[in-house]
């Protein structure tokens, strides 16, 4: 019902008064809409390219100047009955036509499944406040439902969200953010919800491993070159007593 509303503050605003109008053009447009759950008829009229009067043919209902009516009053009965005859037989020849045409053609509903991506504004550390940012992309059509998941569990608090944009190829995308105070052990994923997908999707945010120590570090370089220096040792040794011609032994050369 949003597009019917929609079309009644459309048809409020482009109201055509009783004042004397200069007629250049008087147009008609038909709208049919197909998904397989719903199907939508719509009938616009527009004088000198503004409309002024929509029909809804499921609701049997026109739109005049604003408001909602069943036409009699203002078109008249016999002129309200009359054209809601003439659209519906057109709408009904448009709606065989249309599903011909998908049947003939093999045309599917074209259903896009979102890229998901979830990243920190910071380097994710444990303790300092950070931004957390989930971004679906290159999904069709437009409805999507995103939701934060701290330690599996959904976010309660205040998020912000950008508008869902359309890209150059008819998919569209949205930035969705919270703040978050991570904690050792906690986790962040993001669950999308899209016609697409039999399921929510859940995408995990990666998090760097624990880095060690510094003395653990130096340790483990210490053991390294030691095992290293060793290693370089006994070749050494080995080479002097072959070119001696004397077997090697813990003594070194004998």
């Amino acid at each position: 019902m949003e597009l019917w509303s929609c079309l009644i503050i459309i048809s409020s605003l482009t109201a055509v008064t009783r004042a004397e109008i200069d007629v250049d053009s008087i147009n008609s447009y038909q709208y049919y809409g197909y998904t397989p759950d719903s199907e939508n008829s719509l009938s616009a009229f527009a004088i000198n390219a503004f409309p002024f009067m929509f029909m809804h043919h499921g609701l049997e209902k026109f739109i005049i100047n604003g408001n909602e009516t069943d036409g009699k009053k203002e078109l008249g009965e016999d002129e309200a009955t009359f054209v809601r005859e003439i659209i519906r037989r057109f709408q009904l020849r448009l709606q065989r036509l249309t599903k011909e045409l998908v049947k003939q053609t093999g045309t599917k509903i074209v259903h896009k499944k979102p890229v998901v991506h979830i990243y920190t504004e910071e380097n994710y550390t444990p303790g300092p406040p950070n931004t957390l940012y989930c971004y679906a992309e290159k999904f069709y059509p437009y409805e999507i439902e995103v939701t934060f998941l701290v330690n599996g569990n959904p976010f309660t608090e205040p998020s912000e969200s950008s508008e869902t944009m359309v890209a150059a190829d008819w998919t569209f995308h949205v930035l969705k953010y919270i703040r978050i105070n991570p904690q050792e052990g906690d986790t962040y994923s993001c669950q999308v919800d899209h016609v697409s997908l039999d399921k929510p999707m859940v995408v995990l945010m990666d998090q760097p491993p624990p880095q060690p120590h510094i003395g653990t570090i130096v340790c483990a370089v210490g053991v390294i070159v030691g095992a290293l220096g060793l290693m370089v040792g006994l070749y050494l040794v080995t080479k002097l007593c072959s070119r001696q011609g004397k077997p090697c032994s813990s003594q070194f050369c004998k």
